[in-house]
């Protein structure tokens, strides 16, 4: 009985539904023949509907959030999407024109867009060692121009002349006792003169030191201002100091350049005065209005005479800290009384202190004022 009911259902279910269940074995007896055709008309048929395809596929898939490569590819191929993807192609291709056009024609015009001093190297010279022109054993002006053709041919087209102002030359001349004159050892003004036209006859440039934050000890400024003479008497940094046993000791701890203390007693004033260099070039006072002054004088002076332009040097101790507090010890262990090198400290109140900046850019305004004639930028 039970087989009998085995056999039986398989032809059931192809009668009913037309589905083949492949868990049961047929009977091989079985003869389609024998199916009744009457159960057949009892299936419900299927009705088909005439689609377009493609528009199933477009109410089947729409874009949405993290969709899957496959679909994203598919709705990417949609005319809308690939001419937006034309458009910014384009833009790219004419913006990366357009970027090697601007840097062609900025190389192209660059030459043009650059001044005198940065058009050429300059040609930097220490007068004493350059050309002799007297045979007294020290190069001169005259020595200089005697070799401005040589200079000519190498393609320099600026000189920048060291610092050539009388001076008792502790320091290679940068120490000026006179910032008007000319170290006897160098030549005369009217040597100057002549050297400076020859320089411009030959479409060349010069510039010349100028190191404004010091003079000699030897200077005029000096000399009034140890002796208290009116307005002089501030040009200098002055502080009181103990002096004991042939010993001075300093307001503070802070060291010069060339090591040792930055403050020298002096016997005349009774006070120690501020060095940044050598005892023998004391600090100008740049806090004091009437020593910028006259380093605007100076500077007009030498640009009236036809300079191009100056080197500023060492402008960055044209300022000290005024309430004179010991600067940082790089080893805080060492015995402050052992500090001798200016390495050992770090400088935090004798140099770039604020108003440094100031100063520079009033120095600048002088040179603006003598650079409005036609190509003659100072």
């Amino acid at each position: 009985m039970v087989e009998e009911e085995a056999k039986s259902l398989p032809m059931e279910l192809s009668e009913k539904g037309g589905v083949e269940n492949n868990g049961f074995v047929q009977n091989e007896a079985f003869d389609d023949k024998e199916t009744d055709t009457s159960s057949q008309e009892e299936i419900p048929k299927t009705c088909i509907v005439d689609v377009d395809p493609a528009a199933t596929d477009e109410l089947a898939l729409k874009p949405y959030a993290g969709m899957p490569k496959e679909v994203l590819l598919k709705f990417s191929s949609q005319a809308r999407y690939r001419v937006t993807r034309e458009i910014l192609f384009w833009l790219i291709v004419a913006s990366a024109v357009m970027l090697v056009c601007a840097t062609i024609a900025i190389i192209a015009l660059s030459p043009r867009c650059l001044d005198w001093w940065q058009a050429s190297p300059i040609y930097q010279i220490y007068p004493r060692s350059f050309k002799d022109s007297n045979m007294d054993g020290n190069g001169d002006l005259k020595g200089i121009q005697e070799k401005l053709d040589h200079i000519t041919y190498l393609n320099i087209k600026t000189i920048w002349i060291t610092s050539f102002y009388k001076s008792p030359l502790k320091d290679l001349g940068y120490g000026a006792e006179d910032f008007y004159d000319i170290d006897p050892m160098f030549g005369s003004m009217s040597d100057f003169e002549n050297l400076l036209a020859a320089i411009h006859d030959r479409g060349l440039k010069v510039i010349m030191d100028l190191i404004p934050n010091h003079t000699s000890d030897k200077h005029q400024w000096f000399q009034l201002s140890r002796n208290r003479t009116g307005k002089y008497t501030d040009y200098y940094i002055w502080q009181d100091c103990a002096q004991a046993a042939g010993s001075v000791t300093p307001p503070n701890n802070w060291v010069s350049v060339f090591g040792n203390s930055s403050w020298q007693f002096d016997d005349v004033r009774k006070q120690c005065y501020f060095h940044q260099f050598g005892k023998e070039q004391p600090d100008l006072n740049f806090r004091n209005l009437a020593v910028q002054q006259e380093i605007h004088d100076i500077i007009k002076f030498w640009l009236s005479k036809g300079i191009d332009g100056f080197s500023f040097s060492a402008v960055k101790f044209l300022l000290e800290a005024t309430h004179l507090r010991d600067e940082p010890q790089v080893n805080k262990s060492q015995n402050p009384e052992s500090i001798t090198a200016y390495s050992q400290l770090y400088h935090d109140y004798t140099t770039t202190q604020v108003g440094m900046h100031d100063i520079i850019r009033s120095f600048r305004q002088t040179l603006n004022q003598f650079s409005s004639e036609p190509g003659r930028y100072r």
